[in-house]
């Protein structure tokens, strides 16, 4: 299992999206998993992707709770090995921050997801991380994994997350149709948002995290009681950058809202840990909610004007 809580990581700004006024579209593919020998079917966004001119078929994960768009370096290191023209991008001074450590990217890439190009970008290149490949395995026909789309690709655009149709497209003007919509606004961090849900009357700021899908509510173990019987009726291990971490679960006892729409029940999970704890605090947040709980509707997040809604 990927990712499924956050990231904090050095943001960069949007360049050379060929997109024009035009909206263009890419489609993502659910990725399950077992989690504590359970089977989830909708753990990881993934995206099919090209990159550069290399004749083969990749994915990325759909993490808006990262910042820099990524390759994982043990999975892209044998096309590096492979590809000279990959591997003199390489360039070690740009540089980003992923878990307090310093990493190259690599410049003047071109990456292709459906009708969407973006040319002449950098793309972090996270040392030491994902699945290890041999030299050998890029002769294989399978699609290979190699790292995460970030939200520093949609900074200035319209992202349109079309849950039902496994389908996110971008815009740089607010299609017609969704112009009448109760937008509420966003505070946007580092390129992540977070936004408003009502919450046992309060209106308290959520990060919102694509690379959390199995949550609705993930937050602390005293926000958690507060909106609960604090009886435990689920327990997980999940797996955040590689680092595994114990979240329990709570049926919520009161109505949570965005806008004007209750959202469905829903049971509030919690991790005990003081970095977590401590980071909410940094970020002022209540938690973080995912995509667990927009799965039947689609997302419309204005980067433009920090405002968002669901259809």
């Amino acid at each position: 299992m990927r990712k499924v809580t956050t990231s904090i990581i050095l943001s960069l700004l949007l360049s050379g999206l060929a997109i024009g006024q035009q909206r263009r579209c890419f489609d993502f593919v659910w990725e399950g998993g077992t989690v504590s020998g359970r089977y989830i079917p909708k753990i990881v966004m993934n995206i099919p992707v090209k990159v550069d001119s290399l004749p083969h078929e990749f994915t990325m994960q759909l993490d808006l709770g990262a910042v820099t768009t990524e390759f994982y370096g043990n999975t892209i290191q044998p096309y590096l090995d492979t590809y000279p023209s990959l591997k003199e991008k390489v360039d070690s001074s740009k540089t980003f921050t992923i878990q307090n450590q310093k990493n190259v990217m690599l410049g003047g890439m071109h990456l292709k997801m459906g009708d969407v190009k973006y040319e002449n970008i950098d793309i972090g290149l996270f040392a030491g991380y994902g699945d290890s490949l041999t030299v050998d395995s890029v002769k294989t026909s399978t699609i290979k994994h190699i790292g995460t789309i970030a939200p520093d690709l949609f900074q200035g655009r319209i992202l349109i997350i079309n849950y039902p149709e496994n389908q996110i497209c971008l815009s740089d003007e607010l299609p017609g149709e969704y112009k009448n919509l109760n937008f509420q606004d966003f505070i946007l961090e580092d390129g992540r948002i977070n936004i408003p849900l009502r919450i046992n009357d309060s209106t308290e700021m959520l990060m919102f995290d694509t690379g959390s899908s199995m949550f609705s509510l993930l937050t602390t173990k005293d926000n958690a009681d507060k909106i609960s019987d604090g009886a435990i009726t689920d327990s997980l291990s999940v797996n955040s950058w590689g680092e595994y971490l114990s979240v329990f679960g709570s049926e919520v006892t009161t109505k949570v809202m965005f806008g004007d729409k209750t959202l469905p029940s829903t049971l509030v999970y919690y991790i005990d840990d003081p970095r977590i704890a401590g980071f909410f605090k940094q970020n002022k947040i209540w938690g973080i909610t995912g995509n667990a709980y927009f799965s039947n509707s689609t997302l419309i997040i204005d980067y433009k004007t920090k405002k968002i809604a669901i259809k």
